[in-house]
């Protein structure tokens, strides 16, 4: 048995967009392990899913080779999409007149389940999700959250050893959000066994979750390692965290000419702002430096605080930012 379950050797997608060569991903390299959560990871239009399509088959490389669950990409191309599951968080395939139920049903045809095995693949994915109990509804009465799970569920009719998940929590709320990551790590990869490529913008308590997890930007691989080893590589200094209430963009502006401070984040909400930052050790007394620049602009602060370690957050950011 082939201890990878993905292999990718220099992939590349160039597109072309009114004449111009546009570059999606370029020369990506990694191999991901069978029986691994493997988080893949980067901002809006770094290239995450274009990766996956080409690892899916939606999408032909224009350079480099992959090999899935052993199968090459191109030459092999049907037995690659036998091999995985897909789940994109734009999915608009399913009937919305016909039940959840039906639905599946419908797919697991599509997907070469024998006949005999339908309804019990149809109702283990039913249950699995948390789906029983709404099975006969039409699919247009769902909600957004309902409909991501019954796209979960399609994607596992047909037992698939790997699975692609791009955006699966996505419009979810927490509480759905934590019921379907847990079921993945748990029951999917560790009881299961099966190879999942778990793709997001919401880093909600992922530092401990995946196994490895590779970070995208500007197309290209920019780091592929464990969360803690990734996160014990970024430059270690203490961080802070003002809420800023009054006049912001004045404030912020002096706070972005205090040469000493590292403006990390600013987070809006309601006429108030949390700034994220840090200071270069050589700052001396730079707390007054801050107060100064606040009061004497408009601004006032109600709660300052040293703010917890790094998070995934920050490693994508980190990575992602030109080196």
């Amino acid at each position: 048995m082939n201890a990878f379950a993905i292999e990718a050797d220099h992939l590349g997608k160039t597109f072309s967009a009114n004449g111009q060569a546009v570059v999606a991903v370029r020369d990506v390299s990694l191999a991901v392990h069978a029986g691994e959560l493997f988080g893949l990871f980067g901002h809006n239009g770094a290239g995450k899913s274009t990766l996956v399509r080409m690892l899916a088959t939606l999408v032909r490389p224009t350079h480099g080779s992959a090999r899935v669950n052993g199968y090459d990409l191109v030459r092999d191309e049907r037995r690659v999409r036998g091999s995985i599951g897909l789940v994109a968080s734009d999915e608009r395939s399913f009937y919305g007149r016909l039940s959840a139920r039906d639905n599946l049903r419908f797919f697991a045809a599509l997907q070469d389940v024998p006949r005999r095995q339908i309804d019990a693949r149809v109702q283990y994915a039913l249950e699995l999700f948390d789906l029983r109990d709404i099975a006969a509804r039409p699919f247009q009465t769902y909600s957004t959250g309902q409909r991501q799970r019954l796209n979960m569920a399609r994607a596992i009719l047909h037992d698939p050893p790997i699975l692609f998940l791009d955006e699966p929590t996505k419009s979810m709320d927490v509480q759905t959000s934590d019921f379907v990551k847990t079921l993945v790590k748990q029951e999917l990869v560790g009881k299961q066994g099966k190879t999942v490529v778990f793709i997001s913008h919401e880093l909600y308590e992922m530092e401990d979750y995946c196994d490895r997890i590779a970070v995208v930007a500007r197309g290209q691989l920019r780091a592929l390692d464990t969360p803690r080893a990734l996160l014990a590589q970024l430059p270690q200094q203490p961080r802070f965290q003002l809420q800023i209430e009054g006049a912001l963009e004045p404030v912020l502006d002096a706070l972005r000419a205090i040469t000493a401070l590292n403006l990390i984040d600013v987070a809006r909400s309601n006429g108030s702002a949390k700034v994220e930052f840090t200071m270069n050790e050589s700052a001396g007394d730079w707390q007054a430096a801050v107060w100064q620049s606040v009061l004497a602009n408009g601004g006032r602060i109600s709660e300052f605080r040293q703010t917890r370690g790094h998070t995934l957050r920050d490693v994508i950011r980190y990575y992602s930012d030109d080196q």
